[in-house]
């Protein structure tokens, strides 16, 4: 079996060398989801994935970014028809100003209003907020991502529950919480992510080596072959794709 290489949250508009990145992903054959922060981000590059076959450019508003960055909502509503992919989105429950956090709630909703039912693709933040993540989803329509989930355990069986899909990157194997979460999401709900550039080793340079790292994790913990823990990724992410196509 050929190597199945995939990212399902990056952020290639970090680096400095955009062009080159984009090659490369195209060159190694990674199925490639490069999430933006904001609609104003995401508007500059409409169009620019038309070149590269396995790059999708996701239409963000990070929740980090709504105090400082109020009013994109509208740019992102006037976006959302250019693309199917919709990232990174949440909310982050580690600002404790409550009328920040109330903002990003009602973002959030609007963004999930507008994009329910429209064949959408969501990579979600929820740190510190998964229990009021999972509230705001309940009812959306569409595929759901939860990237980087470091949330509870009872949170994590109800997103698997509905059906969610969780994206793991190496920095989770790093904390004995982050390997904790790993070892309780189903093997047919992962996929992989580097949300690079936020990790050290992709830092200064992109590169998808990170794969053979989780797949190795993941193939000593479930005592099978690297090859077969491969083969139930891309099916895992084929699945993200058909439950879209047949909406």
């Amino acid at each position: 079996m050929n190597k199945f290489y995939m990212d399902a949250h990056m952020h290639f508009d970090l680096y400095k060398d955009k062009k080159r990145i984009l090659n490369y992903i195209d060159q190694i054959k990674s199925y490639t989801i490069a999430v933006t922060n904001l609609p104003d981000i995401y508007r500059q590059y409409i169009g620019f994935d038309e070149k590269y076959r396995y790059t999708q450019i996701a239409l963000g508003y990070h929740p980090g970014l709504v105090k400082d960055f109020p009013g994109q909502i509208e740019i992102f509503k006037r976006m959302l028809p250019f693309t199917r992919y919709v990232g990174e989105i949440g909310i982050d429950g580690t600002i404790k100003d409550k009328e920040i956090f109330l903002r990003q709630e009602n973002v959030f909703n609007e963004i999930l209003r507008a994009s329910s039912g429209n064949d959408k693709i969501l990579s979600v933040h929820s740190r510190c907020a998964s229990k009021e993540v999972l509230s705001h989803l309940k009812g959306f329509e569409g595929v759901v991502i939860l990237h980087w989930f470091s949330g509870r355990i009872q949170d994590l069986e109800e997103a698997s529950a509905r059906g969610y899909f969780f994206s793991i990157n190496p920095q989770m194997l790093k904390s004995k919480a982050g390997r904790a979460i790993v070892s309780h999401i189903p093997v047919h709900r992962i996929l992989l992510e580097s949300d690079a550039p936020f990790i050290a080793e992709l830092k200064n340079g992109y590169s998808v080596e990170f794969n053979d790292a989780l797949y190795k994790y993941l193939s000593d913990i479930y005592g099978v072959s690297n090859e077969l823990v491969m083969m139930r990724v891309k099916a895992n992410f084929a699945e993200v794709i058909k439950q879209v196509d047949k909406s």
